[in-house]
């Protein structure tokens, strides 16, 4: 769902319920350093350049080790977990020298795509083994849409492709999607952001409308974020039609959340 349509709200019930009934379950939001099936701040690096970096910053870059793992002629680095386990601060140099490579931001389209697949696909390998079962908010839909639309402006066909791509590595998983439909974008974006800080607001519409997207569509400002996400909307309930596993499409606009937590309940009943 859009910002605001109560994904976090619904993952931490989807758990919470899980616990009640004991069965063993692991909650991953947005912005998870440690998130199995996206990148959250980390960087593709040529080996070249890594070797670079690794001369330059000689007396720091062991605290940059640790988070080093090669990937055929590129390694990844998880910067951002490198910083907060770092026993000295990683000069501010270094880290944005790293993060030039971020994959979601500075890594061509076609090597982003490959990464994620890969990911998804050692993440179902992964859980193939496992009883434990994982929620995952947001990261199918929303976060390849901010990368391949709002970022790349690769096209609506490309993005579709991704993600039914991403879906073909879990299917044999059952997952199940639950997808939070607000009718009206406008109305559900002037509710959430009396909700968060102006910081978050002003992102999201720089983001949305000052990069490849916004710039080759002319989108500006407040307005041009709301026809971004009614875009992506469109797109999603397009993709959610072709996929190979089961869906649930809810109609979130009274934010009745008792009703909202009966419906998931009871579905989730037929699965446990």
């Amino acid at each position: 769902g859009i910002p605001g349509s109560g994904k976090s709200t619904l993952s931490q019930y989807i758990q919470d319920t899980l616990n009640t009934h004991l069965i063993e379950s692991e909650l991953f939001l947005e912005g998870n350093l440690r998130h199995p099936t996206d990148y959250e701040s980390v960087a593709c690096v040529p080996n070249e350049e890594l070797d670079r970096l690794r001369s330059s910053y000689a007396d720091v870059f062991h605290d940059i080790d640790p988070f080093v793992s090669l990937s055929g002629n590129d390694s990844l680095i998880a910067y951002a977990l490198a910083q907060q386990s770092a026993q000295n601060e990683i000069p501010s140099s270094l880290y944005e020298e790293i993060r030039r490579y971020e994959i979601y931001d500075g890594i061509p389209v076609e090597k982003y795509c490959e990464l994620m697949v890969q990911r998804w696909s050692s993440f179902a390998k992964n859980q193939r083994e496992k009883d434990k079962l994982v929620i995952l908010e947001c990261c199918f839909l929303q976060n390849p849409g901010c990368a391949l639309l709002a970022r790349h402006d690769a096209g609506n066909d490309r993005f579709v492709q991704h993600v039914l791509q991403i879906a073909e590595q879990i299917q044999d998983l059952n997952p199940i999607l639950f997808y939070l439909k607000q009718p009206s974008v406008r109305e559900t974006i002037e509710r959430v952001k009396t909700m968060r800080p102006q910081e978050w607001l002003d992102f999201v519409i720089w983001y949305h409308t000052e990069q490849d997207y916004g710039k080759n569509k002319g989108l500006h400002g407040y307005d041009g974020y709301i026809q971004f996400l009614e875009h992506r909307r469109e797109l999603e309930l397009h993709i959610i039609e072709q996929l190979p596993f089961q869906t649930f499409i809810m109609d979130n606009s009274d934010y009745d959340w008792e009703y909202q937590q009966r419906t998931v309940s009871n579905i989730m009943m037929k699965y446990l």
